[in-house]
């Protein structure tokens, strides 16, 4: 390549950088006489619709003219390959120059804020805001390099797994294939802002599916509990920046550069408004949400993804098993996140205990399906470009789910014949909806806690295991359940035993963690090594029970015997530490330090269910509706609730104020 003359007018002379995109090359402009900067793409990666995208966003990016922001020449294409010509800067990349001071690092961010202003006022959106791909010249003016060459996770992770490319600033809804806006780049500028007062990442791990995993569920550390010198602030607004809703995060970049500049002005600012917030709570300090010790199960479920969706026409279910708190749910969202970031729709339901309507899990999914909240897939293909559904189809599912009328107000009711036949065409409706959405994408079905699920749903999911099979249809059927339920479940051992005797199904069960494995996650959540006298104390209580360890921890936490002091963890001598005898110990250890009204107001809850909406519970404790959010707002900070959104939960209505228990045993914890 050295030496060629490309387009007649640039020579190359030198190769200066190379990266997964392509190779980056010194030349000389002999139009112009002067040096430029030749990235040329790798043919490989792109097809021809990725070739012309790339080239659309290079023309649009050089029409950006900004001091912070490189300046791109040209663009073209030569034997298959794009290149593009851009300025060529002296100086290093943000990830090799480092500014080592706050003033430094606040400079270097304004100026980064100030040209995704001006970028985003263009319509452009960087999309793979990285410290590479900050360029900090000679006289110190920080410039974004670039623009417009991120590409989407369609080619960043296939439906076999594989990932190419940088995952640790991927901003969640980017991962999903969700649509973007200038909120995008400040969640990966948020990362970016972490890496740099800390020097460590927020979210970490040896798998990249892991890392996108982090991104799209677990909490971040507060970057304080790493640099105890941060400004509380600059301290908010990362975590602000890092909300895995858009709609959470500063509404643009100008607002985010007045926050800086106030941090700036008053480093002893709480907040940019100086309205009243209550403090960050102890066991933010946790890292949560990450999955440790699952390697195996985990490459098993991969392995089964890829059969179903790949060779259809073997396994179509997948069931995890295991005492409750053994960890299914955090491996079913590993799971999940594999299916939704390679572009599948994922649609999801939960059981409860009490019993609920018949088809209730059935009616979560097809409504998620029919009211077009399953999300894009990678393909840019949607929900809503299913084709139209015959009115006997729509009826059934209008019988399952009333509100959906409200969609599709023409529909009359089907006849009804016996009971028998009712069913078999109902069952038939769910899986011509089944078979519409994976012309869109694969599709995987997530069911939980199953042992509470109702017979008919149950049916359901063989039928449509059997039909997935037959017609060769991609998709999998995820369901998790205890298995010291199973005697009590009303028909699951049965249907357990048909799938498995069909070899339909494959059984994955979850045994409690070793000592070493115990070590690993105590070792995770306190993102330091942890004693061995510490460790054995756990896990002589806990018996290596995931969920038993963690509320155990925050236990510890809540109580203050757990706290960080200069960057570490401290504890008294282990003879002082009052550990919780069970699972049940520990959360009402937890409930009792809180105010007696957030006491109540959870005992209420509670009784409502594992989900309950803000007016019942209102009408139930007959609180005071200030007095109800204060309390709700630290159960929150608790980590006991959290609040439900439309965005990320298909079963709950837009406007709709719902929360939900972290966990199953919590519920069962409180109304004992």
């Amino acid at each position: 390549m050295l030496n060629t003359l490309l387009n007649d007018r640039y020579r190359i002379e030198a190769e200066i950088g190379r990266g997964g995109m392509g190779v980056v090359y010194r030349a000389q402009d002999m139009l112009l006489d002067r040096s430029v900067a030749v990235k040329l793409l790798l043919s490989s990666n792109l097809g021809t619709e990725g070739r012309a995208r790339l080239l659309h966003e290079a023309q649009a990016a050089a029409r950006l003219n900004h001091p912070n922001i490189i300046t791109i020449y040209d663009a073209g294409e030569i034997e298959g390959a794009s290149y593009i010509i851009m300025e060529l800067l002296n100086g290093e990349s943000l990830y090799d120059h480092r500014p080592q001071s706050l003033p430094e690092i606040l400079k270097v961010a304004r100026q980064i804020c100030t040209a995704l202003e001006h970028a985003h006022a263009h319509g452009i959106i960087h999309r793979d805001l990285k410290p590479e791909n900050v360029i900090i010249t000679r006289d110190g003016t920080a410039k974004l390099t670039d623009f417009g060459l991120a590409r989407s996770m369609a080619s960043r992770i296939t439906i076999e797994g594989s990932i190419i490319g940088t995952v640790y600033y991927l901003p969640p809804e980017q991962a999903l294939g969700k649509a973007i806006d200038g909120r995008t780049d400040l969640y990966s500028f948020g990362v970016m802002l972490y890496e740099l007062v800390t020097g460590q990442l927020p979210f970490t791990a040896d798998d990249p599916l892991a890392v996108i995993s982090q991104h799209l569920h677990a909490p971040p550390v507060p970057p304080s509990s790493y640099n105890s010198d941060i400004p509380p602030l600059l301290d908010r607004l990362i975590m602000q920046l890092l909300q895995k809703n858009p709609e959470d995060r500063p509404a643009s970049a100008a607002e985010t550069k007045q926050i800086l500049a106030q941090v700036l002005r008053a480093p002893g600012a709480a907040t940019a408004n100086g309205a009243v917030k209550l403090p960050p709570s102890p066991l933010e300090q946790l890292a949560l949400g990450r999955l440790v010790g699952r390697d195996r199960e985990l490459a098993e479920a991969k392995a089964l993804w890829r059969q179903a969706t790949l060779t259809p026409g073997g396994q179509h279910v997948l069931f995890i098993s295991g005492e409750p708190g053994v960890g299914k749910t955090p491996l079913m969202r590993e799971i999940k996140a594999l299916a939704e970031v390679s572009g599948a729709i994922v649609l999801e339901a939960e059981c409860y205990t009490g019993g609920s309507a018949p088809y209730a899990p059935v009616t979560q999914m097809m409504r998620a399906a029919l009211t077009q909240r399953a999300g894009r897939t990678s393909a840019g293909k949607s929900v809503a470009a299913l084709p139209s559904f015959s009115n006997h189809v729509l009826a059934d599912l209008i019988t399952l789910a009333p509100d959906l009328q409200l969609f599709y107000p023409d529909v009359p009711p089907n006849p009804s014949y016996d009971a028998q036949s009712d069913q078999q065409r109902l069952f038939e409706s769910v899986t011509t909806v089944c078979a519409a959405l994976v012309e869109c994408a694969p599709l995987m079905l997530v069911m939980e806690d199953v042992h509470w699920a109702d017979s008919g749903s149950l049916d359901v999911a063989r039928y449509l295991a059997r039909r997935c099979r037959l017609n060769k249809l991609p998709v999998l059927i995820v369901m998790t359940y205890r298995d010291v339920e199973l005697d009590a479940a009303c028909c699951l051992d049965d249907i357990l035993y048909d799938l498995t005797r069909e070899r339909l199904a494959f059984r994955l069960k979850l045994n409690r963690f070793d000592r070493e494995q115990t070590r690993a996650l105590l070792d995770i959540m306190f993102q330091e090594k942890i004693s061995d006298e510490f460790l054995d104390a756990i896990y002589r209580e806990t018996d290596g029970n995931q969920f038993f360890v963690e509320e155990l921890c925050k236990a510890l936490v809540a109580a203050g015997q757990l706290y960080r002091r200069d960057g570490r963890w401290q504890r008294p001598n282990m003879a002082e530490l009052q550990l919780p005898q069970s699972v049940r110990g520990a959360i009402q250890a937890r409930v009792g330090r809180l105010p007696d009204t957030a006491q109540e107001t959870l005992r209420w809850a509670a009784v409502i269910g594992r989900e309950f909406d803000f007016g019942t519970l209102k009408r139930a404790s007959e609180l005071d509706e200030e007095t109800l959010i204060d309390a709700l707002e630290i159960a929150e900070r608790a980590q006991l609730i959290g609040e439900l959104k439309p965005d990320h939960y298909a079963h709950v209505r837009a406007g709709a104020e719902m929360f939900a228990f972290a966990h199953a045993l919590t519920v069962t914890a409180l109304r004992e």
